[in-house]
């Protein structure tokens, strides 16, 4: 099963650097329960670029949220499973150590850049303290520091006692890039990070996270429902669906030989630049209500190809290939 393996990936020879095991989260509040993670298990190694895409509702961000123990508190609820970075618990360390992880060794870039930027502060004075923070840095160094970050993505560094209300939502977003990425983080994850940028400026910061990746060696959880960045930016891709992986393994083999039907149709919507021209299919219904999850496969509501052992029974990972896994039964005749 993918994300259960224990030290290295012997196909690769790389050390897994985080490891999800068997994650739920709820969300209660009034009454109401929201099952929102329900089993995730996925493994990210040292250097490795992974997509995680899913609509709105599948459980992405709170899957990131877990990672960083950032969870919302006296309404969210973590179940069952544990999160394990460099083979800690993220979920059983101390305060104290967290907060020198956050920021320090995993970094996060947010949608929507505002969110996570001051607007009482320059985006140097921001910068600055997280070096000052994490690397111990004195003042002077930092402010250079940010100056040079800035500088290598297309920012003048002039501009470092500017304020966040000053920049356009692209400058924004590459400055919340530099500030996840200031301190060499060993893993980065980015939520949705180019949703609310224009397709020419979406290219400008994929060229930028590509390169920033190849100089840091730094590991990628990209979140998004675009697998068109996922097809630039990362190697493997894991599919999500009413807070389950329903589908996992090389960006290539997933896109091209899809085996879970949710995948298929996330492919199908997406238009063709070459051969003949047909209707695009949008897949039909919403996602699955965390308050009312549907028995059996997640998404036989929505299936089309479902049968009477979808509806009674969820379907277990099968293997496809070495790197490749889905959970469909229609898979089952190719594992």
């Amino acid at each position: 099963m993918p994300g259960t393996e224990k030290n290295k990936d012997p196909g690769a020879g790389n050390e897994v650097l985080l490891r999800i095991e068997n994650l739920h989260v709820e969300y209660r509040s009034g009454g109401a329960i929201a099952k929102a993670v329900n089993g995730v298990n996925l493994a990210i190694r040292r250097g490795e670029a992974m997509g995680l895409v899913g609509e709105s509702g599948a459980g992405k961000t709170t899957t990131a949220l877990s990672i960083l123990n950032l969870l919302p508190d006296r309404v969210s609820f973590v179940t069952k499973g544990d999160v394990f970075f460099n083979g800690k618990s993220m979920f059983t360390t101390s305060e104290q150590e967290l907060n020198s992880i956050r920021g320090g060794q995993i970094g996060m870039v947010f949608s929507n850049p505002l969110t996570s930027l001051n607007p009482l502060y320059t985006i140097g004075h921001q910068v600055a303290m997280v070096l000052m923070k994490h690397k111990g840095m004195e003042k002077a160094d930092a402010y250079r520091t940010v100056g040079d970050l800035l500088e290598l993505v297309g920012i003048s560094r002039e501009r470092i006692n500017q304020y966040p209300h000053e920049f356009s939502g692209g400058m924004r977003q590459r400055v919340g890039i530099i500030a996840a990425l200031c301190c060499s983080p060993q893993l980065l994850i980015l939520d949705e990070p180019t949703t609310a940028l224009d397709v020419t400026i979406q290219a400008q910061i994929l060229e930028i996270m590509k390169r920033l990746q190849a100089e840091y060696s730094t590991s990628l959880l990209m979140i998004t429902h675009n697998l068109g960045i996922v097809a630039e930016l990362c190697k493997r891709v894991a599919i999500m669906y009413g807070g389950e992986i329903v589908e996992e393994g090389a960006v290539n083999e997933v896109f091209e030989n899809p085996k879970h039907w949710y995948t298929h149709g996330l492919l199908d919507a997406i238009p063709k630049l070459t051969g003949p021209r047909v209707e695009l299919k949008a897949l039909p219904g919403l996602v699955a209500n965390a308050q009312k999850l549907p028995q059996g496969c997640k998404f036989h509501e929505r299936c089309a190809h479902s049968r009477g052992k979808c509806i009674e029974s969820i379907p277990p990972f099968f293997k496809i290939s070495d790197e490749h896994y889905a959970a469909c039964w229609d898979a089952e005749e190719n594992a």
